[in-house]
């Protein structure tokens, strides 16, 4: 496919495009470049895309982290309804058998499992509707992000269970390499769902995306991290102080960890961002739409 690059944006556009989809400049073809685009975005029609200006080039923490916090805020009620259709009777049932799960190991394992595979539902449909968003300025229904998402489901499971074995391993070898493989595959969830390729491409492709970045990222990450745990701490606070006073809280339980799980998906917004950022400042400049 021949396309032209935006000389305002950098947003590569199909040639016979007259402006750009991301910036809405107009476009001249022998003001571009011809290239065959590495990505595979979902094509959606063209709108006034109010966050991909959100998206800065990946040179440094604050900026990624200001851009997720941005994009996460704005669409806060769309990533709550994503997240409650999922997990909510999963944490209905957690609370519910806490007490078993303390003495049979298997039940605790199998719970662990089933938030996991929550995450791994969540993830394809949040990144496919943030991207929609994006693009169009319109957020998708629940129902077609998670058709989307589904379709995506196997092959990021897949990755998912690839990427933990390789880290636990190598948190076991002295902790360093667990850390590095952590952050070498952070974009793995982004790859996954919006470029083709087996597992192993899409490992392959996070490690090489994340290579000189890994310091940022682990920045971006540790931030965000504490971000959250301040966010979800009053709440959490709460809980203990409830339970330890021996009133009843299974509502409350319920409702805290509903908020954790959504404030939780900031970290796949940060994921999305410092993937969209590092290809912002890749020589090719490869295209945030195709």
């Amino acid at each position: 496919m021949t396309n032209v690059k935006c000389t305002r944006c950098g947003v590569v556009n199909v040639l016979s495009n007259e402006i750009c989809k991301a910036c809405g400049l107009e476009l001249s073809p022998s003001a571009g470049y011809s290239e065959t685009p590495r990505t595979f975005y979902p094509e959606f029609p063209r709108s006034s895309p109010l966050l991909i200006h959100a998206i800065k080039p990946f040179n440094g923490v604050f900026e990624a982290l200001g851009s997720a916090v941005t994009i996460f805020s704005k669409n806060i009620w769309l990533i709550t309804k994503l997240v409650l259709v999922i997990v909510t009777p999963f944490e209905i049932f957690k609370v519910l058998s806490v007490g078993e799960t303390r003495g049979n190991w298997q039940l605790g394992l199998g719970t662990f499992a089933l938030q996991i595979f929550c995450n791994v539902l969540i993830a394809p449909a949040l990144i496919y509707a943030l991207m929609k968003v994006m693009q169009t300025g319109v957020a998708p229904g629940i129902n077609e992000s998670y058709r989307f998402g589904i379709s995506k489901v196997v092959k990021v499971l897949l990755c998912t269970v690839m990427v933990w074995f390789m880290v636990g391993v190598g948190l076991v070898m002295l902790i360093i390499p667990g850390i590095v493989l952590f952050l070498a595959f952070e974009l793995v969830y982004p790859v996954a769902v919006l470029e083709g390729g087996s597992p192993g491409e899409i490992l392959k492709r996070s490690y090489a995306l994340t290579r000189g970045y890994k310091w940022n990222i682990l920045g971006a990450t540790f931030l965000m991290s504490v971000m959250l745990g301040v966010a979800s701490a009053p709440v959490t606070i709460l809980v203990a102080w409830l339970a330890f006073n021996g009133i009843a809280v299974g509502p409350l339980q319920v409702v805290a960890a509903l908020i954790s799980d959504i404030l939780s998906e900031a970290t796949t917004v940060l994921s999305l961002v410092i993937y969209l950022g590092i290809l912002r400042t890749l020589g090719t400049r490869q295209s945030l739409l195709e």
